[in-house]
């Protein structure tokens, strides 16, 4: 098959299809300059990656995909957890979902893609970082299904040598024995139905995905505990800082934008049967602890941005054409 120049551009910038991904990746196997092409893009987007300041940057676009082939140790543990639940899904189905959907990449699932199937089957899902121990005993005593994402060769006690090594692989938590020191886990990666491995071990190959945690149950058992990521850490420069007062005043233009296309007007009351609000003003009309909410969700998705491995950067072009 030949790959256009077009769809090569497309694929190197992530913005193919399913289909043109697995495309041009069938034509690599058989290719060795399309190959290096794909290695050395590979290796630049490390080293982007690499050259970002940010602290701790938490691996949301990570992939879960270690398996002894096609990178689908997430479908199957999503797999898992449908049979689990009682939920039949064949597994060419779940493939097909994940495919049309782009939520299956060329190397794996994205970290913030897993438990997308289970949405689809009508489960709840929440995801969470920096979880602990105590919390999967937890969630698992009050029937919740559990996946996770680990560093495989750390879970099968051959840790890298790299500390910049990323994770690579889901598993689903069947149990948990604080007692006996062991934690049992569905791996795609095995050959047993179940494996039991230490939790110590569990816990070091867990702590590279910043100990990523996927929480599932049925809609009527779900009990909802919000858990945003930790921004405390995350400082902002000045230009960022005076970033989040735009942000705000924007976040406010929309969200009145939106109530008048409903129908609400400005009324000194909020009136739900009228459509009437005091906060039909300009943004610099709201009372202060209107504009503290605004402010305080602007700064913290500034943070969110950096915590997640992305800079903001200031273009100092103003006044010429783009």
């Amino acid at each position: 098959m030949i790959i256009s120049d077009e769809l090569m551009a497309a694929f190197l910038d992530g913005n193919t299809s399913a289909e043109d991904t697995m495309s041009v990746l069938h034509a690599a196997r058989n290719d060795e300059e399309l190959q290096e092409i794909i290695r050395i893009s590979d290796e630049v987007d490390k080293d982007l990656a690499n050259s970002i300041d940010a602290p701790e940057v938490i691996p949301m676009a990570a992939m879960a995909a270690q398996q002894k082939e096609n990178y689908l140790c997430d479908i199957e543990c999503e797999e898992f957890v449908l049979h689990q639940l009682g939920i039949e899904a064949t597994h060419k189905s779940l493939l097909d979902e994940a495919y049309r959907n782009c939520w299956l990449k060329e190397k794996g699932v994205p970290l913030y893609n897993i438990g997308r199937l289970l949405e689809k089957n009508n489960l709840s899902v929440s995801r969470r970082y920096a979880s602990t121990i105590d919390d999967i005993e937890r969630l698992l005593e009050k029937g919740n299904q559990l996946i996770a994402v680990v560093d495989n060769d750390w879970l099968d006690g051959l840790p890298t040598d790299s500390e910049n090594q990323t994770p690579n692989h889901a598993v689903a938590i069947s149990s948990l024995s604080a007692a006996a020191n062991e934690i049992t886990l569905f791996n795609p990666y095995t050959e047993e139905d179940l494996t039991v491995y230490g939790i110590p071990a569990f816990v070091k190959a867990w702590e590279r995905s910043n100990n990523y945690l996927v929480v599932i149950n049925t809609t009527d058992k779900f009990i909802y505990e919000p858990y945003p990521i930790g921004l405390d850490d995350v400082v902002l420069s000045a230009d960022l800082v005076e970033l989040q007062e735009a942000i705000a005043e924007n976040a406010h233009e929309i969200w009145a934008k939106n109530r008048t296309e409903q129908g609400w007007t400005y009324g000194p009351q909020r009136n739900d049967a009228k459509k009437e609000t005091p906060d039909m003003v300009p943004y610099c009309n709201l009372p202060e602890s209107e504009k503290l909410y605004d402010r305080e969700m602007a700064m913290q998705t500034l943070k969110l941005v950096k915590k997640l491995g992305f800079d903001l950067v200031k273009r100092n072009d103003y006044g010429k054409g783009s």
